[in-house]
């Protein structure tokens, strides 16, 4: 097996743990409400921000112009594809509340992957991403196979993260970590993968 699939491997009861709250059951389900979508499109704009801002530190720390290519196609499809999905959807699923707080609320997601990227480099970045697109592709998967009723704009972003763009970002992500070297050592690895997983949790708690 290559280091990524064992890290997934030994990661699976954490995975589990994040793919067990209570938004992404839902949103499996197609039972997820109204207002538990609108706030989920705020403050998952905001993090898509926070991806591209942590992939902008992997291009600026990549060697090569071939290590930066993948992250750089990354990010121009997340400033592209997703943020017209949401530009879209903002006038269609308003929230009312305050922005703002939501936003705070929910940025534990936010500070904890900037602060691997700048705090502990390029490698925990990565992993950290790993982890988050990993759950995404995951649960994404799991709910495009489930035939229910679910709210079309919904559907359109499960289907998104299925689609051949976002299984080679995760696959990119992938080759990345089978590439780093030993000194980064698999607990290294858990680490900032788990602890990405624990943020996941706390951010998508504050959806519903």
């Amino acid at each position: 097996m290559s280091r990524s699939s064992d890290l997934l491997a030994r990661q699976q009861s954490n995975l589990a743990a994040a793919r067990a709250v209570p938004f992404i059951e839902e949103a499996i389900g197609g039972t997820l409400s109204d207002e538990g979508f609108r706030r989920y499109l705020v403050i998952e704009e905001a993090f898509v921000l926070t991806a591209v801002k942590v992939l902008g530190l992997v291009v600026a720390e990549s060697p090569t112009l071939d290590e930066a290519f993948d992250h750089v196609t990354s990010m121009s499809n997340l400033v592209g594809e997703q943020r017209e999905y949401f530009a879209q959807l903002r006038s269609r699923f308003p929230f009312t509340g305050d922005t703002e707080a939501l936003v705070e609320e929910s940025s534990v997601l936010s500070k904890h992957a900037l602060t691997l990227a700048r705090e502990e480099g390029r490698a925990a970045a990565l992993v950290g991403m790993y982890a988050a697109e990993s759950l995404y592709l995951a649960w994404c998967r799991e709910a495009a196979a489930v035939d229910v009723e679910r709210e079309p704009a919904m559907q359109e972003w499960v289907l998104m993260h299925t689609a051949p763009p976002f299984v080679a970002q995760v696959a990119v992500l992938a080759c990345e970590v089978d590439a780093m070297p030993e000194s980064v050592t698999d607990e290294d690895l858990d680490r900032w993968f788990a602890g990405m997983l624990s943020a996941e949790i706390d951010f998508h708690d504050v959806a519903v």
